[in-house]
């Protein structure tokens, strides 16, 4: 694990320091407090929800409120069918990969799939898949076109994170940029997720340009979100 030596001894020495001054009754200082302060924000991510739940109760929301209750569905890179269980039993669900995994995968790539129907499907949900697309706006334009009239379209990426190449990591996104993307759909909500934004992430990659250091790893965690519906009728 990479680290800085001398500077990482002195933070240890300082919150050492501190901690002491605070178990022998002393007067709390601002240094103190500011740890103290610090300590929260680096855990305060732990009381909630797991992303994965967060995730998908969001969806599930959105679906209630599209009123989207059965229809066909395409998770982008659903592997193992992380949100297969969202949808009951009025939906038809499956995944699209790059390589075959069960008899519920549709092989193929989502910049470029023209083996999927025109409007062939009434959800389509994209989670952790845009920042590793190398062409995202034909992705968009591939989700838009095989999205039924009335569909929803539900979009979960990064717009701060660690680098962390699956195998490349290309782009970070804004709401904006998300609403550009998906410029065919109405949007019936975008915005950010700040949830894990001062967890200590670390996790590690082959050619890693920012190592660890005094305070840790990567600490401006933040997802974005955007969810489209197609409209019945051509503008």
């Amino acid at each position: 694990m990479a680290v800085v030596p001398a500077a990482r001894s002195a933070a240890h020495r300082l919150r050492d320091e501190l901690r002491r001054r605070g178990s022998a009754g002393l007067r709390r200082s601002p240094a103190q407090a500011r740890l103290a302060q610090l300590t929260v924000l680096e855990n305060e991510w732990r009381g909630a929800g797991v992303r994965d739940d967060r995730i998908n109760g969001h969806l599930r929301r959105l679906l209630a409120t599209c009123g989207v209750t059965n229809g066909r569905v395409l998770e982008i890179g659903g592997r193992r069918h992380p949100r297969g269980h969202v949808f009951g039993a009025g939906f038809d669900y499956l995944n699209l990969d790059l390589e075959h995994s069960d008899e519920r995968t549709v092989v193929g790539d989502i910049t470029a799939c023209p083996e999927i129907a025109d409007a062939s499907f009434d959800v389509v949900v994209s989670v952790d898949v845009f920042e590793h697309l190398d062409r995202p706006w034909l992705a968009a334009e591939e989700i838009t076109r095989i999205l039924a009239p009335g569909g929803l379209s539900y979009t979960s990426t990064l717009f701060s994170w660690r680098y962390h190449p699956c195998p490349i990591d290309y782009y970070r996104y804004t709401p904006d940029a998300l609403a550009f993307l998906f410029g065919g759909l109405d949007v019936i909500e975008q915005g950010f997720d700040t949830t894990e934004r001062r967890r200590d992430v670390r996790k590690k990659a082959a050619r890693d340009p920012m190592p660890l250091d005094a305070l840790g790893g990567w600490r401006e965690n933040v997802r974005v979100f955007h969810a489209g519906r197609k409209p019945r009728t051509a503008a």
